[in-house]
């Protein structure tokens, strides 16, 4: 019983339903309690324990139905009505005896010897096969599943690897040489007809089979591979259909940038013992110390200006850097948003009215178009921001600097560098085309207290990370 339930957990896993330790515990000692024979009353102990959140009951049902199917080698109707009532005692993935056949024929795992595992009470598949025993059959495959190790299936190129090693371990070597010596065999040319028939239903059902674990287990992993494809491409190559995904992706990583920060917050708050105040407030209790009290420094949360680019060759970095920003609202305090192509525009209230997805979209739509003119940028961050700009404030810009050999002013660039606490630069492009053409990025850089190359979603993760780490250090 215990390697089905380890496999169901693999299998919530792919599902994308991460299942710690002390919920797999619990589902255990659940299963313990209520057994395997009634499904419902099974699938409500295991969803109460490993399901925490709505969210993740949808998961979790969805996952235990597709994991306690059983309708292999049924005849269509029997299948459809199985589908859904059948018990997960019926089965058990090989742990636990049917209960539909006379004791004396419950299916017992044994050796088929070269043509893989024989079973089910010593019958050959053949017989299985020909005789239509539907849940001997679906039996001796979860053996054989497990013996192969089907649970680690993560490509579709495997399936018709598992497919062949599946029918091999419940015996096809054998079946191979039934069907050629009924060949040979003038008296037996319906036999052999009749094995050859049962054969291509073995592969039909094997193969079933095999897709759906391939879609159980496979799911998450192929999916994981996919999200760490993305995270290191160049964010100008993402296709839009990969756009919502990559939401997903950002969101992921803001959560655990803000997870990291608030622990090392948490940390800081308590500093040195106060032993001035702590000995004042103990001096009831005859200098005992009954009560501490600790020296607390406050923590203040980066103020962040963006001011984004979102001119054509570069407004997909805007679109993630934006969405990463205002997913990490509670870690950074008031962001103000702006972009530009020619003029500087403020776009915080988009924000405030819409979702982050929605917004990023009406901005790019709205601003971007037209070309660059960071200079002219730079004289409206003058007019409209200086004053608001003090040692709290990092500004943050991300662009190609790229000016369409416009005038550069760079003296505001240094009066930013002067009023903020920091100046941040993302530049997309290769630091090897700074300066080249008509970039004034080498005649910024000196007014940046970081100037970066970034131009994927770890670059970005890895400067918003330094940028909070950095804020909590110098507080």
């Amino acid at each position: 019983m215990q390697a089905t339930l380890e496999d169901f957990f693999k299998a919530l896993r792919g599902s994308d339903l991460e299942v710690h330790l002390n919920a797999q515990v619990d589902a255990a000692r659940a299963v313990e309690l209520v057994g395997w024979s009634d499904r419902t009353l099974l699938k409500n102990a295991l969803g109460t324990t490993l399901a925490k959140t709505t969210a993740d009951r949808v998961l979790f049902d969805e996952a235990f139905d597709r994991f306690f199917r059983f309708d292999a080698f049924q005849k269509p109707a029997a299948a459809k009505a199985g589908t859904s009532g059948a018990s997960p005692g019926a089965e058990q993935n090989a742990d636990q005896t049917t209960t539909d056949q006379p004791k004396d024929e419950q299916p017992q795992m044994g050796s088929g010897g070269p043509g893989g595992c024989q079973g089910s009470g010593g019958q050959a598949l053949s017989q299985l096969l020909l005789s239509g025993d539907s849940a001997a059959l679906a039996k001796r495959m979860q053996e054989a599943a497990r013996e192969v190790g089907l649970t680690d299936i993560w490509f579709f190129t495997q399936k018709g690897y598992y497919t062949q090693k599946i029918q091999q371990a419940m015996g096809l070597e054998l079946l191979d040489r039934e069907i050629a010596d009924a060949k040979r065999q003038t008296m037996a040319p319906e036999r052999a007809k009749a094995l050859e028939l049962a054969r291509k239903r073995l592969f039909n059902e094997v193969r079933n089979f095999v897709e759906r674990k391939l879609a159980l287990y496979g799911t998450a992993p192929t999916r994981q591979l996919h999200d760490d494809f993305l995270q290191t491409q160049k964010l100008s190559n993402i296709e839009k259909r990969d756009f919502e995904r990559m939401h997903i992706i950002v969101r992921k990583m803001a959560k655990r940038l803000a997870e990291r920060h608030a622990r090392r917050k948490k940390q800081r708050v308590h500093g040195q013992l106060d032993f001035r105040k702590t000995l004042r407030k103990n001096a009831a209790y005859g200098g005992i110390l009954f009560e501490t009290f600790w020296r607390t420094k406050v923590v203040d949360r980066p103020r962040v200006i963006a001011i984004c680019d979102v001119s054509g060759s570069v407004r997909q970095y805007a679109r993630f850097l934006l969405l990463f920003l205002y997913s990490l609202d509670e870690q950074l305090s008031g962001v103000r948003s702006y972009a530009f192509t020619n003029h500087l525009v403020d776009v915080s209230d988009t924000f405030t009215q819409l979702p982050v997805e929605q917004a990023v979209d009406k901005v790019i739509q709205a601003v971007g178009g037209a070309g660059s003119d960071y200079g002219q940028t730079l004289l409206d961050i003058e007019e409209q921001l200086l004053d608001q700009i003090d040692r709290r404030t990092t500004i943050l810009f991300l662009g190609d600097a790229r000016n369409n050999r416009g005038e550069a002013h760079t003296e505001v660039m240094r009066l930013l560098y002067e009023r903020a606490r920091r100046v941040i630069w993302l530049n997309p492009e290769p630091t090897s085309f700074w300066g080249l053409g008509d970039s004034e990025m080498k005649r910024y850089a000196p007014y940046c207290h970081i100037a970066r190359e970034c131009n994927s979603l770890v670059q970005l993760e890895s400067v918003l990370d330094a940028l909070l780490r950095t804020h909590s250090a110098s507080a």
